[in-house]
C-alpha cells in the first residue's frame, strides 16, 4: 500500500565529552528545520553526519523532521516536535517515543529484533515499516497510534500483559496507553509520506494529524 508498527560531525563538538564513533553509533542522514541531540547534560544543534549512540535525545522542532540511519538495516524518521530516546543499537535494537510521532523502517530481520517504545506499548518487529504517534489525552494519559505499510507489527501492553498483532494496511488506537482496540484499516493511514530518501522526492510528512484522528474517534469511541 502506497502513502496511507515499545529519535556532518558534532557543530559543537568542544561541549560533549570526547567520543569515537563506533558500530553501534547512528548518524543523522537527512534533516531540515531545527534538530537537537541531547548527551551528557549537554545540547548540540545537528547537522547530516551527526553521531547518537544509547542514551542519546533527538528532538525536532516545528516544520523540523530527520531521518537516522540506526545501522544494521534500520531507520527512523522524526515528525516535527518529536522526542526520542536512543535505546540499544547492539542487540535488541530500541527507541523510545516521548513525544510526537515516528516512522520506522526496517529492511531486513535483526538478530535480537527492533522495537519503538511508549512509556507503555512496546512495537516490535523483524522486517517492516510502520508508524507510532501519539494521539490526545482522552483520560490519564495520550493514546497511541499505530499503523503498518509494510509487514507486521507485534503490539504488547507489558502493563495489562495484552497483545496483537497489526498487520500490513492495518492501524490501531491503543486508548489511554493501555487499551487495545482492533486492529483495521483507517483511512487518514494512507495520507501519510513514508518516504525517507530524499532522492525519492520530499521526505517531510505533513499530513494533519488533529484531522486524523477524527476518524479514529469515530470508531473507536463510540
Amino acid at each position: 500500500m502506497r502513502p496511507i508498527t515499545a529519535v556532518a560531525g558534532w557543530l559543537m563538538l568542544l561541549l560533549l565529552p570526547a567520543m569515537a564513533a563506533s558500530a553501534a553509533d547512528g548518524r543523522i542522514v537527512f534533516l531540515t528545520g531545527e534538530v537537537s541531540v541531547q548527551r551528557n547534560g549537554s545540547e548540540v544543534v545537528a547537522d547530516i553526519g551527526t553521531t547518537v549512540t544509547t542514551g542519546d535525545v533527538v528532538e525536532t522542532g516545528s516544520r523540523a523532521t530527520a531521518v537516522i540511519d540506526l545501522g544494521r538495516g534500520a531507520e527512523i524518521k522524526l515528525r516535527e516536535n518529536t522526542r526520542t530516546r536512543i535505546g540499544d543499537l547492539e542487540e535488541r535494537m530500541s527507541v523510545e517515543l516521548e513525544r510526537g510521532g515516528l516512522f520506522a523502517l526496517v529492511r531486513r530481520a535483526i538478530q535480537g529484533g527492533f522495537s519503538v517504545n511508549t512509556e507503555t506499548v512496546v512495537g516490535g518487529v523483524r522486517g517492516t515499516q510502520f508508524f507510532v504517534a501519539f494521539g490526545r489525552t482522552v483520560e490519564n494519559r495520550p493514546d497511541v497510534w499505530l499503523c503498518v505499510n509494510e509487514g507486521e507489527v507485534f503490539v504488547e501492553i507489558p502493563e495489562r500483559g495484552d497483545q496483537t498483532v497489526v498487520r500490513e494496511g492495518e492501524g490501531i488506537n491503543i486508548l489511554d496507553g493501555v487499551r487495545l482496540t482492533d486492529a483495521q484499516p483507517y483511512d487518514w493511514t494512507r495520507e501519510l509520506n513514508w518516504n525517507m530518501d530524499p532522492d525519492r522526492g520530499e521526505v517531510y510528512d505533513d499530513t494533519d494529524l488533529d484531522e486524523a484522528y477524527a476518524d479514529l474517534l469515530d470508531q473507536d469511541y463510540d
